[in-house]
Formats: C-alpha cells, structure tokens, sequence
C-alpha cells in the first residue's frame, strides 16, 4: 500500500511545560478486546510528553495472539527509515540488555512489537514480562496493557490504571467475569479511572454507570471513523489529529487533575 509520510513539526511537543514530575507509571487496559485501549494509551502519552514529560510507551501484549500493531499503524517502518528501530521483545527473549535502548519519535520512546515478532511468535513468559515492564525508564512511562489475566498482576504495581471501556451491551455483557476481577482489584486499592469509549447517541450513560456500579466514569464521544482511516493513511498518530486531540485535551486534563498524577 502506498502510504503518505510527512514528518510534522514536533516544536509542539514543548509549548504546553509543566513542571517536571517524579517518575509515575500509568497502565492502560481494556475491559476486553478491541475497545480502543491503545488509542487511548498512545493519545495519552501524548498528552504527557507535550508537557516536557520525558515519556516511554510500553505495550505489554502476546505477539501471538495480535492481528493489528501499532508499529504498522504509525508506520514505524517509515519513521525510522535510515534508523535503527530496537526490538525490546527480541532483546528480551535473547537475554540481552535493553535498559539503554531507546526508539525516539515525537518525543517519546517507542517500545513495541514488530510484526517479525508476531511472525515468529515471541510471547513472553512472566519474567520476561516482568523484566519489559521493570527495565522502563522515564518520568512517565504509559503502558498498553492486553485485556489478560496474566497480564493484570502487574496492574498492582501501577500508580493508575485507566480501564477502557466499549458501552456496546454485547460487549458489556461478554466481559462481565473480567469487570469482576478488575472491579476487585479496585476495591482491594489499585487506582483506577474507568473511562467509557465510543459514546454516541444510542448509549444510556445511566444504564453504563448502573453496570458499572459507579457514577465517577469519564465518557469519550466516538470519533467518525473517516478521521480514523486517513490518519493512518497518511500515517498519522490520532493525536495528531486537531480535532480528536482538542476532545481528548480535557478528558487527559480531568484525569491528570482528579488523580494527582501531575
């Protein structure tokens, strides 16, 4: 496919400074598959770094089991053309050093899966898993979570987890063992913010809070799904889309505010 590359002026990602903060690490889960978790993790690294945060996005998935990647949405391919791009699943699964590798793009360290390594099958065990997570460094490091049971025991070691939810009834439904067990975690003291995607017209936010036993929810409109496709056609990240940032502005702001992450 014959996608369109151009690099944008990253002088942006400084304009908003605040001040710098003691590392925090934030987790991003979904409530099940396919609820948009890593668009709203890559968004909210964003949302950091353009405040002078030094930044590094982390996905914890099994490669195994992917069937799209954020490296080909990006097009990472195109991004490093003429550099070297680090493969941290590879590095960990070969025993080698990764606390000095870096993927620097828009001022945030890239560590994802490469579509080799979902060819090749590099799934984690859990102390490779453990050592992914552990070997991050950065003021805030943002972590892209798989809906999974063995990825979940990490989300105790987070100072927030945001829970990505689809309000579509089917899926609620679906996912109720999986709302149980977060919803115990969360009970048992892990910090969470549960944030409710691709609200539209047809969702009863009443009927969402009442199953989700909770009235401190954050709802995000859809977004039309043309943006969607071209930002990737052009190889764009979501949050380089003006309209889909300025909605998303303020739903990072209250959640930054409310949890005392900044």
């Amino acid at each position: 496919m014959n996608r369109l590359f151009i690099r944008e002026s990253q002088g942006g990602l400084t304009t908003e400074m605040g001040n710098p903060i003691d590392k925090v690490n934030i987790a991003v889960t979904g409530l099940g598959q396919n609820v948009g978790t890593t668009f709203v993790a890559s968004s909210l690294a964003f949302y950091f770094a353009e405040k002078g945060n030094k930044l590094t996005f982390t996905q914890c998935l099994t490669p195994s089991r992917c069937n799209t990647l954020l490296y080909d949405a990006a097009a990472m391919d195109k991004r490093f053309h003429n550099r070297v791009f680090n493969d941290f699943y590879e590095l960990i699964k070969e025993g080698k050093p990764i606390k000095d590798k870096k993927n620097m793009e828009c001022g945030i360290n890239w560590r994802i899966p490469m579509p080799r390594d979902c060819e090749r099958k590099l799934d984690l065990n859990q102390e490779e898993r453990a050592r992914l997570i552990q070997g991050c460094r950065g003021q805030i490091c943002i972590y892209d979570f798989e809906a999974d049971e063995d990825w979940d025991k990490f989300l105790l070691d987070m100072d927030l987890t945001v829970v990505v939810v689809d309000p579509l009834p089917s899926k609620l439904i679906r996912h109720s063992d999986r709302f149980k067990r977060l919803k115990q975690m969360e009970l048992a003291g892990t910090r969470m913010k549960w944030l409710i995607n691709r609200v539209n017209g047809g969702v009863n936010q009443r009927q969402v809070k009442g199953y989700l036993k909770s009235n401190d929810l954050i709802f995000v409109e859809t977004f039309p799904i043309e943006a969607i496709y071209a930002d990737e056609l052009f190889c764009k990240f979501h949050w380089q889309n003006k309209e889909i940032k300025c909605k998303l502005m303020d739903v990072f702001t209250k959640v930054s505010h409310e949890m005392d992450v900044l």
